[in-house]
């Protein structure tokens, strides 16, 4: 079954600007614990010859990600309110959110059709992943970020109808 999307625009940028500020404290918690992010991160340490990031190091990309959580706060926040009734209230329940696995979620993304579909979920029921994402327990930030979440639905498109 193809699912289009049923949120309307502002509480669907709301819901995006909440998972880019969940994505960029994750970063931070990360860096601040001196953590590889991706690859490229952890390659570059081992070639220095260290175990983790120095402080001097995450300094800088720590400043950058709290500046953007900030302005995306911000963003948020004018947007809630543009959208009339609260965003949260479009969030699906657990339960819903499940009910959707087997089923094809249809958005577009820079003008192009995207068909995702949901597979499963995790042991606990939290995240589901979808053929688009499939595979996506790993190591590194870069791949675990890589599941659906009722928040993450509503950032393209599909939440509860009001």
């Amino acid at each position: 079954m193809i699912i289009e999307q049923n949120v309307p625009t502002p509480v669907r940028a709301w819901a995006e600007c909440q998972v880019e500020i969940r994505n960029n404290e994750r970063i931070i918690r990360i860096l601040e614990d001196g953590k590889p992010i991706d690859y490229s991160s952890y390659a570059s340490i081992k070639v220095m010859g260290r175990t983790r990031y120095r402080e001097e190091c995450c300094k800088p990309k720590i400043a950058e990600l709290k500046r953007r959580c900030a302005a995306c706060r911000e963003l948020a926040d004018k947007l809630s309110q543009e959208a009339g009734s609260a965003p949260e209230n479009w969030l699906l329940s657990k339960h819903e959110a499940l009910n959707l696995i087997g089923s094809t979620l249809h958005y577009t993304v820079h003008g192009k059709d995207v068909y995702d579909t949901l597979l499963r979920c995790s042991e606990d029921g939290e995240y589901i992943f979808s053929s688009k994402f499939y595979g996506a327990e790993g190591k590194f930030l870069a791949v675990e970020s890589k599941w659906l979440d009722a928040l993450s639905l509503l950032s393209l498109g599909f939440g509860k109808t009001l």
